[in-house]
């Protein structure tokens, strides 16, 4: 690892003012101050060769236009150095980066990127470093990405005028899901003078208010170096970091007085009630539509202690389904779910405790808040067992310690967890380094009634609280859009035939700066030479234990021992194989082994980091008509922990017990409504799991277990009472029968290596406990391909339009190619043609090669009919080789960012573990690096004309939108329209 510096040393402009080593997740933090500007700086030093860079700004706007929001996406459109429309995306292909993104907090903005590959980190810390300090900012940027003026025909002035852009319609399809809607609510009302009141992200109706004017004025405001926070990760050396920092940017700037400091909210004197809707369509259901939320404004973020303390607490009464708040609002159905936000929160400047329910009604409200002050008063009198309490504070330290990673990297998580305190209080290190505060809380422990003490301060006797009530207006959909016509009547009734002609002018200006060629020759890129030649797989070597295979892999793991189990699910039959997934997520929700659901979770909290079981399907590289069908149950746990987790895993799998009824109508319950909640934010991958089920074995089992299917079977079931919930709970026991059997079995063990011998005999007494054979199993019936146009209906005002091709398999010499075409379409045309000029949120392309299958996506889309067009637009383009040899090059590099992405050390594991069960092996994956590497502008062509102009009826459509957006499309694509169902 590079030298660390010392305090008060002076490196390139910077002063070191502390260095902390914080042993317990293996890092030296190195704090520094820009000596002319007062830039923040930190360096977490480590081993890591994923090494990640931040610039973050406190942005505290002052209304709800999402002027935070918007200059995010403006500031990556171009800068000084770097004069290009959009420098962001273009880099997303001319990179090997591992994270590239934005993020806009309600307090804050920050700009992540990470790779593993120094020559590319450089390369984009200049791209970043230039777009936070030297953006453009044009006005023509600002309408795109922003908001605009334009007619819905945008030529021709006899059309409708309309508001467009891209955050406008992000933000329209973000409002209208009630879960991402509860918690800004919620801050409206707890916050009322503050920042936090508004809406960072932008609410619709006020977006079209923001001028450039505006933009420019905010950037100016708050993006100077005196009001930023900057964070380095890994085994690169800082030295050279503050150098390129200093010479690309903060020379050029001198300190100055930023005022964004986010005062203390005023307090209430008496608790508030307040209602809220959000919009369904017309005719849609209302009952147990509704959410019930009680929040407190709690702790300011500056009292470490007590920070820590209330995070436990969360975990104390709300971590699992033995504890007391959670179960007393479960048990109340009262609702059917925990409301989302419940827990603690400290991101703001002043936290926040929330709890309550959705799946309710707005008549149960003054129900559900008394229940919780009735619990809490409960609790605050009998306390906790000293048992419970060790168990929240263990869960509290396995979460700190472990190594993340597979969804984001690493570094980010960390870099989240202390933007709050650093940026509020100065103070990085306490939400990295717990030791000090742990010792302290147990003495306060020891002393007696210390959480009890903390329930009356904070909950019971804050007159800081609010209870909000979110529910269903079938009628608020239908105002606003009539609000929104009536003000584009005004604007357009007071516009004279000039002021028209200019609107006509700038969408015609707008679309040839998208359409222009562009010279990107000013962007850093990398060669196909900076391509790692190797994969670097995680090894492992076998043994056999009670009969079972078991593959260990030595990771750094940190004490952490991971394990992982596949039951071989195949051939099940057609009654039973749907309720695979309702299975796996009761497994380790229940009782088992004469223990209550209960004592299970308290269990699983005090000794493992967490147990889950979920079905998989793996297809045969060589062929995609075989699959491997599987349930695989995975549980963590620190080294001196393995003999509860395999003690736990023993009794979960070997004696499940599914005969308390009340505990499976509400589980059910709860997983009906996390399915329902997921469709908005997930609606581009729920109408492409629609569409490979049209066209594969494994798309049928993957949407019948993670699918729109699956929700409607989750609909179904949550609804089962007396006879026909017994009846479940029959299938769920025969289910247990046929699966949870050692025969065709396999293990896994991810660990330091000096744990191995630790962890294997309690591996071998838990297998011996799992029968050897299970109930016969019968093959599969076959599956034919079909295509099909279909549209699902559901309450939003975008739309996820994907069109979906069958390919090839894996190990088939096409498939390369594929995986390069799918990047060039999504880079090359998609995003220009759906998200630049369709504003939809993301327009997408990607090629599963496993899957045998190339998708086009499009993410929160005002468009449909437009957008299937630009698909069939994308095919011809590639098949007609309307792309460059450099292109090409592009997309390769993208292809092997996504192939080499790291992963945490028990990812690392997983994934090798599911490649050797799958039989995916090195040498197969190499091949395709190779072929990869060998793909060429005349191989795309070839297979872009193949699979996706000569394959297009073999492809299938599904759409996800509103009904009123389906209609409308089916006019305009006569015979071409889509099957119309509910979702």
């Amino acid at each position: 690892m590079p030298e660390i510096p010392s305090v008060g040393q002076h490196l390139h402009g910077f002063e070191v003012t502390a260095v902390t080593p914080l042993k317990e997740i293996n890092i030296d933090m190195v704090q520094l101050r820009h000596e002319a500007t007062g830039a923040r700086m930190v360096h977490l030093a480590n081993e890591d060769s994923n090494n990640l860079f931040a610039v973050g700004f406190r942005t505290t706007p002052a209304d709800s236009t999402g002027i935070a929001h918007i200059l995010e996406h403006t500031v990556l459109c171009g800068s000084r150095r770097y004069p290009v429309r959009d420098p962001f995306f273009s880099m997303l292909k001319r990179s090997l980066n591992t994270f590239m993104n934005a993020l806009t907090s309600s307090d804050w903005t920050l700009y992540p990127f990470s790779s593993m590959n120094e020559k590319d980190f450089y390369n984009l810390m200049d791209i970043y470093l230039d777009a936070a300090f030297f953006p453009l900012l044009t006005e023509m940027n600002f309408s795109q990405e922003g908001h605009r003026l334009e007619f819905a025909d945008p030529l021709d002035p006899s059309s409708p005028l309309e508001f467009k852009g891209v955050v406008y319609n992000e933000m329209k399809g973000a409002m209208s899901d009630p879960s991402s809607l509860l918690g800004r609510r919620l801050n409206r009302a707890l916050f009322p003078t503050v920042t936090y009141h508004h809406n960072s992200g932008g609410e619709p109706s006020q977006i079209p208010d923001l001028t450039h004017a505006d933009l420019k004025a905010f950037h100016a405001a708050y993006y100077h170096p005196s009001n930023s926070w900057m964070l380095s990760y890994g085994n690169l050396p800082l030295e050279k970091h503050l150098e390129r920092i200093e010479g690309k940017a903060l020379k050029e700037f001198s300190r100055r007085q930023v005022d964004s400091a986010v005062p203390p909210e005023q307090r209430y004197d008496q608790p508030r009630k307040v209602t809220e809707t959000f919009p369904i369509d017309a005719g849609e259901e209302t009952a147990r539509r509704s959410m019930v939320q009680l929040g407190w404004l709690t702790a300011d973020i500056s009292e470490t202690f007590e920070r820590m303390a209330l995070d436990i607490l969360s975990i104390l009464l709300l971590g699992n389904p033995a504890a007391p708040l959670y179960k007393a609002l479960l048990d109340s159905r009262l609702g059917t779910n925990l409301a989302p936000g419940c827990g603690y929160h400290d991101d703001y400047r002043t936290t926040v405790f929330a709890a309550g329910l959705q799946g309710t009604d707005p008549e149960q409200a003054e129900a559900i808040e008394k229940l919780v002050l009735q619990t809490l008063e409960e609790v605050a009198r009998e306390g906790f067992s000293r048992e419970r309490i060790d168990g929240a504070i263990h869960r509290y330290e396995f979460s700190h310690r472990e190594v993340t990673g597979d969804s984001y990297p690493y570094p980010l998580v960390l870099c989240m967890r202390m933007m709050g305190p650093w940026m509020h209080c100065e103070d990085p290190v306490s939400p990295l380094s717990i030791s000090a505060n742990l010792k302290r809380l147990r003495q306060e422990i020891d002393r007696g009634s210390f959480f009890e003490g903390l329930i009356r301060k904070w909950l019971l006797k804050n007159p800081h609280r609010v209870t909000l009530t979110l529910c269903p207006d079938p009628e608020q959909k239908e105002r606003e859009q009539q609000a929104e016509k009536e003000r584009l009547e005004k604007i357009r009734a007071a516009m004279s035939p000039e002021e028209e002609q200019r609107i006509v002018e700038r969408a015609r200006a707008l679309q040839q700066a998208q359409e222009a060629k562009e010279d990107l020759s000013c962007l850093p890129t990398l060669d196909l030479s900076d391509i790692p030649a190797e994969e670097k797989a995680a090894q492992y070597t076998t043994s056999e234990e009670a009969g079972t295979p078991v593959r260990w892999f030595d990771q750094p793991t940190n004490g952490i021992v991971y394990t992982i189990a596949h039951f071989d699910a195949g051939g099940l039959p057609d009654e039973l194989q749907a309720y695979v997934p309702l299975f796996c997520a009761l497994l380790t929700h229940i009782g088992a082994a004469g223990d209550s659901y209960e004592r299970i979770a308290e269990r699983i909290e005090a000794g493992t980091g967490g147990i889950s079981a979920a079905p998989e399907v793996l297809e045969n590289p060589q062929d995609t008509e075989q699959i491997k069908t599987l349930i695989q149950v995975k549980g963590k746990a620190l080294a001196r922990n393995l003999d509860k987790l395999f003690d736990l895993l023993g009794d979960l799998l070997s004696a499940p017990d599914f005969s308390d009824l009340d505990r499976l109508a509400t589980v059910l319950g709860q997983i009906r409504t996390s399915l329902e909640n997921s469709i908005p934010a997930s609606g581009h991958s729920y109408a492409a799991r629609a569409a490979a089920a049209r066209l594969r074995p494994a798309g049928r089992l993957r949407e019948a277990w993670s699918g729109l299917e699956l929700v409607a079977l989750a609909k179904k079931t949550a609804e089962l009472r007396g006879a026909e919930l017994e009846a479940f709970a029959e299938t769920m026991k025969d289910l247990a029968r046929r699966l949870l059997r050692r025969e065709g079995m396999c293990c896994g063990m991810v660990a330091e290596q000096r744990f191995f011998d630790q962890g294997r005999p309690a591996l071998k007494s838990f297998l011996e406990r799992l029968p050897e054979k299970g109930q016969e199993l019968t093959p599969p019936p076959p599956f034919t391909a079909q295509t099909a146009r279909l549209g699902w209906a559901a309450g939003m005002p975008v739309s996820y339009v994907t069109r979906v091709f069958p390919t090839v398999p894996y190990t088939h010499a096409d498939s390369a190619g594929l995986m390069v075409l799918g990047k060039l379409l999504r880079s090359g045309f998609l995003h220009r043609e759906i998200r630049e000029k369709g504003g939809a949120y993301g327009g997408m392309a990607s090629c599963n090669p496993e899957a045998g299958l190339l998708s086009m996506l499009s993410y929160r889309d005002p468009h449909l009919a437009r957008t299937l067009s630009v698909y069939d637009q994308a095919a011809q383009w590639a098949a007609a080789g309307e792309f460059s040899d450099q292109e090409v090059k592009e997309a390769i590099l993208a292809v092997f960012a996504e192939l080499d992405k790291p992963l945490s050390p028990g990812g690392k594991g997983y994934r090798e573990f599911a490649n050797a069960t799958q039989g995916l092996t090195p040498q197969m994956r190499r091949e395709l690096r190779e072929k990869v590497l060998a793909t060429d502008r005349g191989t795309v062509r070839r297979v872009a004309q193949r699979y996706l102009v000569e394959g297009r009826d073999q492809s299938v459509v599904s759409v996800i939108s509103s009904e009123e957006h389906l209609k409308k499309a089916n006019e305009k694509l006569g015979p071409q329209g889509l099957e119309i169902r509910k979702v």
